[in-house]
């Protein structure tokens, strides 16, 4: 099926709340576009004003707050905010090449394999009265001696590597800023939390949620979204979009191969 190009940017622009301006809460307009850049935070809460109808400053902050969407590290190693169900599907893509247990990995945050049960454990009680800073999660590490060789990560250093299979896993994400620093709150346990999901559901789901918002995308689209972006090997994102089956249409838009929802085509052409 040929499809405009001008066309499919005016129906995304649509879906995404920018032309006219259509969106309604926080989740309205994180849903639209899947995963929202969360840092800076003031930047992550003009890209919501700029979809609402009627924007109110600090929307995204109470959003958070009241546990609508999450913040969560995830895309290329930065932080996003989603809503609890999309980003459980997004972490647990996350998950698929385990890089936690490669050697480069564990040298990056001076941890082993064996550490990782032990330093779940010792977070979950550390947020079990509240979110803390790094610096207060440093300091519950350092005072555990089997863990104490694991403060000096959890401050900070290596680029939070410590932290981030913590929030692919979905024990943790971010918590509400406190003084200009980051927090940690629990995120196991929240009654909004769905828990991970089978890796290759969660995957199809990805694929169905990317196709919805972005697209008619292209494979290289898709590539950008899941294997560069939470390194999902590209033969599985593939696989994903194979198995979608009569979901997906494959279109040509001015000439470009490219893939849409099929319940989308209407709309499109």
């Amino acid at each position: 099926m040929l499809l405009d190009g001008a066309r499919s940017l005016a129906w995304r622009l649509r879906r995404h709340a920018l032309a006219p301006v259509a969106g309604a809460t926080v989740t309205d307009v994180v849903q639209r576009v899947v995963a929202l850049r969360g840092w800076p935070a003031d930047l992550a809460d003009l890209a919501i004003r700029a979809r609402q109808e009627e924007p109110q400053p600090g929307a995204l902050e109470r959003a958070l707050a009241d546990g609508e969407v999450i913040r969560s590290y995830a895309f290329r190693g930065g932080s996003y905010v989603f809503t609890p169900e999309i980003g459980a599907d997004l972490l647990a893509a996350r998950t698929a090449t385990r890089v936690w247990q490669t050697r480069r990995f564990q040298q990056q945050g001076g941890f082993a394999l064996d550490d990782w049960e032990p330093l779940r454990d010792a977070v979950r009680d550390a947020l079990a009265k509240g979110p803390l800073t790094r610096a207060e999660l440093a300091a519950r590490l350092a005072a555990i001696p089997s863990l104490a060789h694991l403060a000096d990560a959890a401050s900070g250093a290596g680029s939070d590597s410590l932290y981030k299979p913590l929030h692919w896993w979905g024990d943790i994400c971010f918590g509400p800023a406190r003084d200009g620093q980051a927090t940690f709150r629990l995120l196991e346990g929240d009654p909004r939390w769905p828990g991970l999901p089978d890796l290759d559901q969660a995957g199809r789901r990805a694929v169905t949620a990317y196709l919805a918002a972005y697209g008619p995308a292209t494979s290289v689209n898709l590539s950008y979204w899941l294997t560069e972006g939470l390194s999902v090997p590209g033969r599985r994102v593939l696989r994903w979009l194979a198995d979608l089956g009569e979901a997906v249409t494959a279109v040509s838009v001015d000439g470009v191969d490219a893939y849409v929802l099929t319940a989308d085509l209407d709309r499109l052409s």
